[in-house]
């Protein structure tokens, strides 16, 4: 679910061109990653979405081919029945940042979805160049995603993404 209650929101620009794809160690250990967490816990599930579920794999590489930086957190709640949302950061250093907040519930593999399904939401604003601000991600979840009211929305491809990595960690 994507939350725009609070944050400011990073303008973001298309995908780099080409080139070779990232090794896993770059997308897990390098200081330079682009999905970033200081939580142990989450790393560990970060790891094993990245190392049994291709497509959460894919959304790691496709992350760090483009300007925007994600930092993952466990929180204690969400609002509602959230599991788990993406918030907006404002700008910095030319660089965009979102934060994933994710409130474990169930079995790591149930986190380990609920953080592709946020995943996803950050390709979607990844894929974005025409976000530049707050006004304009509302804009783009008003014309690709699900509106959910409260200034949250959410997306058919978020929820199949979260659906089709659970499948994938349980085979």
């Amino acid at each position: 679910m994507v939350s725009l209650a609070i944050w400011s929101f990073a303008a973001l620009t298309a995908l780099g061109s080409g080139g070779a794809e990232p090794a896993a160690s770059s997308l897990l250990d390098s200081p330079a990653r682009h999905v970033r967490t200081t939580d142990h816990a989450l790393r560990a599930l970060i790891r094993d979405g990245y190392t049994h579920s291709p497509t959460f794999a894919a959304l790691m590489r496709h992350l760090e081919q483009s300007d925007l930086y994600v930092y993952v957190e466990d929180v204690a709640r969400l609002p509602g029945a959230l599991e788990g949302r993406l918030l907006v950061l404002a700008p910095a250093h030319g660089y965009r940042y979102v934060r994933i907040q994710i409130a474990r519930r169930g079995a790591p593999n149930d986190a380990i979805a609920t953080l592709a399904h946020e995943l996803q939401h950050a390709t979607e604003v990844a894929d974005a160049p025409n976000v530049v601000d707050t006004e304009s991600l509302i804009a783009l979840y008003r014309r690709i995603g699900i509106d959910r009211g409260s200034n949250e929305y959410d997306t058919r491809e978020a929820q199949e993404t979260g659906k089709k990595v659970l499948k994938e960690l349980a085979a």
